[in-house]
Parts: structure tokens; C-alpha cells; sequence
């Protein structure tokens, strides 16, 4: 449902101070309960609820040892999530696989695709507070990812972005859980799933903390050459590199009612890699980290009511170091900052129009965020300049770090420079209020918010010279004469073209505004929860209302059957809005004097070549529709949990480039369309043996087959700079057409089991796994190319790609937990991570450019809690 006029801000306005007077004590609301999520435990295997977590059958819940034992090892806390049945991971294209030193210099989390939806279109949440980058994961005007980027990079491409504003570390997390179908009306702005991070919270009970400390390295990683001919035709070097992270977490009690607790955690990585062979300088050094802080106050009031004041900082610094260009470094940053302020309140029963209402809470809260993302270049200009050419030429002018063809009879090419900063910077304000509590036979809940937006995006210009005009025995003189002072000519060549942009400011503010009601009922074996939410903002403006709904029969403590049909809408409308309007400057040229040689020295403007405009007025918002049915049975025989889920989803007004959209002038349309199917089957169980050294013993084991469908790969069109073509079962297809193409053959089966242990009193937790993907069909590429005709582009070159039957691969990995110690309360653990234990890399093919596949890896860490 979509309402739209030029009154809607002051509609939304109105909501939102509506929602908020409601959620006074006069109201009536509380957080909805529904049933039976299945919670995931860790090595020890003490299953701490089944049925605990308010979020219903369509939620997976992991504790810390879960994390750990599912984690890659790395400390990213998403790794361990893309073992669940609905998540997937964003992995390597699977026939580019190889793994190369920015690989393992970006330290940011994996991003994550819920339910068959993109990346960008999941809520992530930590501690309750949105972290959901508003700019989105994606450039437009970038074309191949920077740890591909082997070539000259494209001068209006930005590095790093990310959907997630904080960079969690799993040291830190006391548990995570994933929504991924029947999600309650008080989650909006997503068409994939919810991710709920929690910290580890302040408590006055006690004293407490933990530090630790973990280590790998290229030494304890296995590569192998796996291309497809098994060669290494560039000799490339096997990477090398070292990981460190090390985190504490602290928290101390201040009285009986209140604490503090302070976090740190540092993840870093260095290593270097091979620079182009004309260089003189063979190898560059590069480093990167991802700092975490966390500090929070808690305080409860003698009356029952609490404060929590919390902030979080995540500061990512990435070196990138091209091998294509000397002395062109980048770095690609992040920062972010995230203050909240929570006032609980518990009201006990209230009355409002004859009603009792129970159990009442009443929850405001503040939040502000400021996000900066940077591509850090100090050089604002870029020399292509050539050393030698095939045609004779040669210059001594590079020799100092760049070593050229003295014969001319080859082409070397000596780059250097850079294309200056950009950066994408928002702040967010938002106040939110919530009001919760028993009624009749079940529960409640209003809740409502309002969030100012101020977005940012500037550069500060470069100047690109990109073609040399060279000295010719055909001259009538015998060198140029450069004008005083300028890098750009020398004795035997200067530049005669330039493109150059000016420094640049975009801002856009957005107002935003949200509220939902729900409220779930109880009749004997029959619980229905029924919820409304409403979503507004002003760049679409648009009023979206979306209907969420679920029904449980439970006709005995060990079965109940689950239908819910519901509908979320996209929020990604920023992600648009920011990269409109992009400058790319003037094209400019020169020449000289063909008597005597001398350069000009002004630059006429021949093209103003205009900016990308990405036109998005006058439409709707994406949004999904979902029908879920979910079954879940505790069988008497082993006394384990199934849980059976089936999800259909379909969206509908996906954002898609019209067809007459062009790379620099693209108009959205909502002519896009996505469709997902998926049947799982989770088994879930825990036996107290303690017997002989076996204290414990647990498993868990998942199957789900998907199915998806899309109409377009990306909102934008062909991506600029991307001039990639392939040829398959007789059609010729653009990037973004063929991507497409792919994305929808789909892995049809893919299952994960793992078994986890405790031994020896809980001195020994092992867990030990492995995720299996079924074979299934698929395209690959040959290895061969060729010129044929695309209907757009004329005759082109191709990579020509075949049918391919993929085998079923296992990957398989070992966690271990030793104590060593145990002294007055305070611990003292090993710990070590063992992936892919067999050292099989399954279907992947690496490239000529990245030929080196990782195998079997170990992480070795320590730890000291108290």
C-alpha cells in the first residue's frame, strides 16, 4: 500500500509525534512474543532455551561459543552466520577464486544475503541500534573490486563501502541472532532478513573481564596453483602476509546499581606483493586494521526503572598499493560513531478505556551516528606516461624507477601520481519510543521514531593526462620546449590531453519517520500475531504501510505449525540519492609549435564531459512479499529439535535502469523484479553423558535447497569502466547481463553439520563441522576468447564460457578450547581454529592474475578471563 502528495511530510511528521504520545503511559504496547525459536549453544552443548528468544520460528539464535566454533577464525563475526540455512556469504567470483595480498588486507565483515535479497537489503542491529550504512555497498561508477583491481583504476571509483557502519568483533559478542522469515512489524527497512548483535552488557554483579590474543600467517596457510591448466604463467608470488588480533573487554561494577564496561579490539594485517616488472621498486609493503571500541553505562534506579548510556567507534584503515601504477597508494578508510542513550521504565498495570493493561514498559531512546567512509590519495595527478614504444621510441626520463625498452621496439608503460580523496560522510539523529505490556491473552506493542539525515560527498578533484604526444625523427626540431615548470613535458614528450575535475560538495539531507503496532493473541492451541508498520521518508516520498502476520497451532508441547504472511519494504533509497550528480570533469588538449617545438601552455576545453546522474522521481519503493510455513516437532526418541521451514517470497517496484539509460544518464524505474523459494530442515540436539571424560555432547545439522530469480543484477546499468563481454550458448552478453544470467542457476542443496563436545570437567571443548554443497550445474569459463558481435556494442572480444556440472565439495573445520589454567576464578585458554581441514578447494578455479588457491589454514589464539 503507497500513498504519495506533496502533504506527506506533514503526515509523517504527525505519525511520528503520534507514535510517540502514544507510547505514554496511557498507552498500550509491549515487544511481541511468539514461539519457538530454535538457539543454537556452543561447544559445551548446554542448551539454554529452546523456545526462549521472542522472535519466533523464523529466528536462529547463537551464543559466543557458537560464534567461535562457526567463525572462519578471523574474528569476523558474520563468517559464523553464513552457516545457517537462509544466509549466505558474498564469496569470489568461482572462476577468479584465487586468493592474493588484498584479499587478506580487507579486514571488513562478509556481507550477507538473507532469504535470497541482495546485500544491502538486510537490518543490522547491535545492541537495538540500527548500523546500517545509508550510502549503501556500491559505487556505480566502480566496476571491479579493489583486491581485483590489477590495472589502472578508474578515476571515479570508490573503494570500501560497506553495508554495515560497525565492524563487530566476535571477541566482544555475548550472542547473535538472525530473523530470516515471519519478522515482527517492529523491524522495517529491509527486503532480506534482521541480524541482532548483542554485546557483552554492564552488569553491578560482579567484577569480570577477558582478554585475548590470536595469530596466523601465511606459514600456516597451505596455497595451491589452481588454475585451470595447473601453470602459473605470470609467476605470480604466493602471498605472504601475517594476521594479529588481540581484544579485552572489561566490566566493573561502580555500587550495587550500576557498572561500566569498556572494550577494545584490534584486528590487523600486513603483507606485501609483486609490482609489474618495469618497476624498479619490485615489491610494496601494505597494512590494514579494524579497530573496535565499546564503552557503556548502566544504572537501575531503586524504583525498578534503568539508564543505559552505550557508544561504539569502528575505525578501518586499509592500505592498497597499486602494482600497475609506482607510487600510487591509497587508503581506504572508515569511521564511525555510534552514542545511545536508553531510559526504561517499568509501569506495572494501567487502565486505559476499560482495558487492563499488564506488565507495562515504557522505552525511550537517543541515538546519534556520524559515518565517514574516504578513498585517501595525497596526489591529485596522474601521469601516463610511456618509457618506450613500439615504433622506436625511448626516454631516459623514468629510468630512475622505471625501467623501459631501450631498443623501442616494445611498449613500457611508466605510470605514476594519483587521483586525489573522495569521501562519503552522514550523520543520523533519531529518537525512538516504545510501549509494551500484557493484554487480554497475550501481548502488545506500539513503537514509533522519527531520524534526520545529513549526507555528504565531496572530492577534491584531480587532473588525469592520459596522451603523450612523443618526439619524431620526422620533426623539423630536435626536442620540445616545455613551458617553465610544468611535469607534464619533457625533452622528448608531453601530454596533449588531460581530463580534469574540480573539487566537489553534494549534500542531501532526508527526513525519515516509522511506527508499527502489534499485538498477539492466545485461544487454546491458537496464537495469531498481527502487526501494521508504516515507513515514510521524503526523498521517495512515500507512505508505506506493510502488514505482518503469523498464526500458531500447538496442540501439544512437541509440535506446532506456523503460517505467516507478511510484507517488508526496502529503505535503500539513500543509496541512490548519494551518487547523483557526480562531476567528470573537462576534456582538454593541447599541442606545439611545429616549426620550433614549443608546448603550449594553456589547455583548450574541447568536451565538458557532464556528470552521472541517477534520476529516481516518481516512484515506489521496493518491496517483498512472503508467505512462510514453518513446522516445529520435538521428536521422543532422541528427544532433538526439527524445524521445517518453507519460504516463498516475491518483490515487486524493484529499482531498475530504464532502457534507455546510458552509463552517465540513468533513469530508475520500478520495472524490477525478484523471486525466491527455499525448503530447510534444521535438527538440533544436546546429551548430558558424563561419563568417563565425556561431559557433553551435541549436534546440529541443516539442509536447504534454494531457488531465485532476478531481473536485474544491479539498480544501475552497466556499470562504467566495465567493458567486459561473454559469450555463452550462443549469445553475447554485457557484465551485468551475464551476471544476471548466472545469478539465477542456483546451488540447489547445501548442508552444514556440526558436532560439539565437552570434555575432562569442560577443560576440552572441541567442535568439529563441515558445510556440504551438493553438485549442481553451472556455466565456467573456457579459457579461451574471441571476437563476436553484441548487439549494442558491435564486434568485441569475449570470454567465452561453457555448461559445467560442478561436483559436491566438503569443506570441513576443527575448534579446540584447552585450559591451561585455572587460578582464583581466573582462566587461562588455548585456542585454535583449523578450517578447511581436508585442504580441498572444491570447484574454485583461480585466474592467471590470481592463481593461488587457500587451502587448510590454523589461527592459534590464548585467552584470560576472569
Amino acid at each position: 500500500m503507497r500513498f504519495t502528495s506533496l502533504s506527506l511530510r506533514r503526515r509523517a511528521v504527525l505519525m511520528g509525534t503520534s507514535a510517540l504520545l502514544l507510547s505514554a503511559p496511557a498507552a498500550f504496547a509491549q515487544e511481541a512474543t511468539v514461539l519457538d525459536p530454535i538457539l543454537i549453544e556452543g561447544a559445551e552443548g548446554q542448551i539454554q532455551a529452546i523456545e526462549g528468544s521472542d522472535e519466533g520460528v523464523g529466528a536462529t539464535a547463537l551464543d559466543a561459543d557458537a560464534i567461535a566454533i562457526r567463525g572462519d577464525g578471523s574474528g569476523d563475526a558474520n563468517t559464523a552466520l553464513t552457516t545457517l540455512p537462509q544466509v549466505q556469504g558474498a564469496t569470489a567470483d568461482i572462476n577468479d577464486a584465487g586468493s592474493n595480498i588484498d584479499d587478506v588486507l580487507d579486514l571488513k565483515p562478509v556481507e550477507l544475503s538473507i532469504s535470497g535479497a541482495t546485500l544491502s537489503e538486510n537490518s543490522i542491529l547491535l545492541n537495538g541500534v540500527g548500523i546500517d550504512s545509508v550510502t549503501g555497498n556500491t559505487s556505480p561508477t566502480t566496476a571491479t573490486d579493489l583486491n581485483r583491481e590489477n590495472d589502472m583504476p578508474n578515476m571515479y571509483s570508490f573503494y570500501g563501502m560497506h553495508t554495515q557502519n560497525q565492524f563487530i568483533p566476535s571477541s566482544m559478542l555475548d550472542s547473535a541472532e538472525v530473523l530470516s522469515s515471519n519478522i515482527s512489524a517492529q523491524y522495517g527497512g529491509f527486503q532480506g532478513g534482521v541480524v541482532k548483535y548483542e554485546l557483552n552488557a554492564p552488569t553491578p554483579e560482579r567484577a569480570e573481564g577477558s582478554v585475548t590474543l590470536n595469530y596466523s600467517s601465511s606459514d600456516w596457510t597451505d596455497y595451491k596453483i589452481g588454475t585451470e591448466d595447473g601453470e602459473n604463467p605470470e609467476d605470480q608470488p604466493e602471498p605472504t602476509w601475517t594476521k594479529l588480533e588481540y581484544a579485552f573487554d572489561v566490566n566493573q561494577p561502580l555500587g550495587d546499581r550500576s557498572a561500566l564496561r569498556f572494550g577494545f579490539s584490534r584486528r590487523s594485517a600486513e603483507g606485501s606483493k609483486a609490482m609489474n616488472t618495469q618497476y624498479v621498486e619490485d615489491t610494496v609493503d601494505s597494512d590494514s586494521r579494524s579497530d573496535f571500541y565499546t564503552l557503556s553505562y548502566l544504572h537501575d534506579f531503586l524504583n525498578g526503572d534503568r539508564l543505559t548510556l552505550s557508544g561504539q567507534y569502528t575505525d578501518y584503515n586499509q592500505d592498497w598499493d597499486s602494482n600497475f601504477a609506482e607510487d600510487f597508494h591509497l587508503d581506504v578508510t572508515k569511521q564511525s560513531l555510534s552514542l545511545d542513550a536508553k531510559y526504561e521504565k517499568e509501569l506495572g498495570t494501567l487502565s486505559f478505556a476499560g482495558v487492563d493493561l499488564r506488565d507495562t514498559k515504557l522505552t525511550l531512546r537517543a541515538i546519534r551516528q556520524d559515518n565517514k567512509n574516504a578513498n585517501e590519495n595525497d596526489a591529485t595527478e596522474f601521469y601516463y606516461w610511456y618509457g618506450s614504444y613500439r615504433n622506436g621510441y625511448y626516454s631516459d626520463a623514468f629510468e630512475d624507477w622505471c625501467i623501459a625498452d631501450e631498443t623501442g621496439t616494445t611498449s613500457v608503460s611508466c605510470l605514476t601520481g594519483g587521483l586525489g580523496s573522495t569521501d562519503y560522510s552522514d550523520t543520523q539523529n533519531r529518537i525512538e519510543a516504545r510501549f509494551e505490556g500484557d493484554i487480554w491473552n497475550g501481548k502488545f506493542l506500539l513503537g514509533g521514531a522519527m531520524k534526520q539525515i545529513s549526507a555528504n560527498r565531496t572530492g577534491s578533484g584531480f587532473t588525469y593526462y592520459s596522451t603523450t604526444t612523443r618526439m619524431s625523427d620526422s620533426y623539423a626540431f630536435d626536442a620540445f620546449t616545455c613551458p617553465a615548470g610544468d611535469a607534464a613535458c619533457y625533452e622528448d614528450a608531453y601530454f596533449n590531453r588531460r581530463i580534469i575535475q574540480e573539487a566537489y560538495d553534494i549534500d542531501i539531507d532526508v527526513f525519515a519517520a516509522d511506527t508499527f503496532a502489534e499485538l498477539e493473541q492466545s485461544w487454546g492451541d491458537v496464537t495469531l500475531r498481527a502487526g501494521l508498520r508504516a515507513d515514510y521518508n521524503d526523498v521517495l516520498d512515500n507512505l508505506d504501510i506493510a502488514p505482518r502476520l503469523m498464526a500458531t497451532w500447538k496442540p501439544s508441547g512437541e509440535f506446532s505449525l506456523t503460517l505467516g504472511a507478511n510484507r517488508y519494504y526496502s529503505d535503500s533509497y539513500m543509496s541512490y540519492a548519494i551518487h547523483d550528480a557526480l562531476p567528470r570533469g573537462l576534456n582538454q588538449t593541447r599541442s606545439h609549435d611545429s616549426a620550433t617545438g614549443e608546448v603550449e601552455d594553456t589547455w583548450e576545453t574541447q568536451i565538458d564531459l557532464g556528470g552521472y546522474y541517477y534520476t529516481q522521481g516518481n516512484l515506489d519503493t521496493p518491496y517483498t512479499d512472503e508467505i512462510a510455513l514453518t513446522a516445529l516437532f520435538r521428536d521422543r526418541w532422541t528427544g532433538g529439535t526439527w524445524r521445517l521451514n518453507g519460504t516463498y517470497r516475491e518483490g515487486k517496484d524493484q529499482f531498475a535502469a530504464s532502457e534507455d539509460s546510458s552509463s552517465r544518464d540513468q533513469t530508475l524505474t520500478n520495472d524490477g523484479w525478484t523471486e525466491y523459494k527455499s525448503v530447510s530442515l534444521e535438527y538440533e540436539n544436546n546429551w548430558e553423558i558424563n561419563h568417563g571424560a565425556l561431559d557433553s555432547l551435541g549436534i546440529y545439522i541443516s539442509g536447504v535447497m534454494e531457488d531465485s530469480a532476478t531481473s536485474a543484477n544491479s539498480y544501475f546499468a552497466e556499470e562504467v569502466g566495465s567493458t567486459s563481454f561473454y559469450y555463452y550458448d550462443g549469445k553475447s552478453y554485457t557484465y551485468g547481463e551475464f551476471e544476471r544470467m548466472r545469478n539465477n542457476l542456483d546451488i540447489p542443496l547445501r548442508t552444514t553439520l556440526e558436532l560439539r563436545s565437552s570434555w575432562h570437567d569442560e577443560r576440552l571443548k572441541l567442535g568439529l563441522g563441515a558445510n556440504v554443497v551438493f553438485g549442481y550445474n553451472g556455466v565456467r569459463y573456457t579459457g579461451e576468447d574471441d571476437d563476436f558481435v553484441n548487439d549494442s556494442y558491435g564486434e568485441v572480444e569475449h570470454y567465452i564460457y561453457e555448461d559445467y556440472s560442478y561436483k559436491t565439495t566438503a569443506t570441513a573445520f576443527l575448534t579446540a578450547k584447552l585450559r591451561l589454567a585455572e587460578v582464583q576464578g581466573k582462566t587461562v585458554d588455548l585456542n585454535m581454529k583449523l578450517s578447511n581441514l581436508f585442504n580441498d578447494t572444491g570447484n574454485e578455479v583461480a585466474s592467471d592474475d590470481n592463481p593461488w588457491l587457500e587451502g587448510r589454514s590454523l589461527y592459534l589464539g590464548t585467552s584470560l578471563t576472569w
